[in-house]
């Protein structure tokens, strides 16, 4: 039995999808149980390609043969990004809004025991009560200051997704505050036809 260039190829690449799913046991690397088994059997589909084209004298392989690995490399790669980005992220930091950091630009740093931290802590809660803030400032400002969070959820301008995740690390105020919220007022229907006057 002649092992050519291409069946070593394969049997590579068997591996790489073997190296997935063992990366699965990793912490910070999540994986379905479902594709856990899809990439063994794709693992086990390459040996066995592999051990029974040896097996057959001159076989001719498309060129694609040599690119086949690239797949499991960049699906290990994707698993290592997503791996890192947990393991920076923050603990309690909501996920759905990982993106927005502790360095926004628009939240005043507090100074403990400076005259300026009752003012800037002012115009904080000022701006997490605004309808007008962005869901992004709303989230940094939840994340980073846990004590304005009630106000947060108060806030018409809070999407569903930063309510969930108050809900969850929430106390009772912000409970309350969430209990509390109006639903947005419907706005009239159009009037249809013509209006004449009288």
């Amino acid at each position: 039995m002649y092992w050519s260039a291409e069946e070593f190829v394969l049997v590579i690449t068997a591996f790489l999808f073997l190296a997935i799913v063992a990366s699965s046991l990793l912490p910070g690397v999540e994986l379905t149980s479902m594709s856990r088994a899809t990439f063994a059997i794709g693992a086990a589909a390459f040996v066995g390609s592999a051990a029974l084209l040896a097996r057959i004298e001159d076989v001719r392989y498309p060129p694609l043969v040599w690119v086949v690995p690239v797949v499991p490399v960049i699906i290990l790669g994707v698993l290592a990004r997503d791996a890192i980005s947990r393991s920076r992220r923050l603990p309690g930091e909501p996920p759905s809004l990982g993106h927005v950091r502790r360095s926004p630009a628009f939240v005043p740093p507090l100074d403990p025991g400076d005259a300026r931290e009752e003012r800037s802590h002012g115009l904080l809660r000022a701006r997490a009560a605004n309808p007008s803030a962005s869901p992004q400032e709303l989230a940094s400002i939840a994340y980073c200051h846990p004590e304005i969070r009630a106000t947060i959820a108060g806030n018409p301008a809070a999407p569903a997704n930063l309510l969930e995740w108050l809900a969850a690390v929430g106390d009772t105020a912000v409970h309350a505050a969430i209990s509390a919220r109006q639903p947005a007022p419907r706005q009239p229907a159009p009037l249809s036809g013509r209006i004449t006057a009288a």
